[in-house]
């Protein structure tokens, strides 16, 4: 039950901005490297599921991809594997 509680919450959520760097394949998958936009868990657990706006598009993180599994500090580089935010689901919710 907190799961979709979770989601319907993030659903209404203003898209996280964030400082993108480049775009690179990783295992098969089309990654985004960006800038952490804050400090959260190894695992990225706080930002997958969620909108974010790079480059004035909006996408939702499917998955993170980093070499190493301390913490992700404020300002990090990291990778996000990403599927194309549909807004006429956005503006639906």
């Amino acid at each position: 039950m907190n799961a979709i509680s979770d989601q319907i919450d993030q659903a209404g959520e203003a898209p996280i901005s964030v400082e993108a760097f480049y775009r690179y394949g990783y295992r098969g998958r089309q990654m985004l490297a960006i800038r952490a936009p804050f400090a959260m868990g190894g695992d990225g657990a706080a930002i997958i599921g969620r909108t974010i706006e790079a480059d004035g598009r909006r996408y939702v993180v499917v998955s993170i991809a980093r070499q190493i599994s301390s913490p992700i500090n404020r300002g990090e580089p990291f990778g996000v594997e990403l599927r194309e935010a549909d807004t006429r689901e956005e503006s639906a919710a």
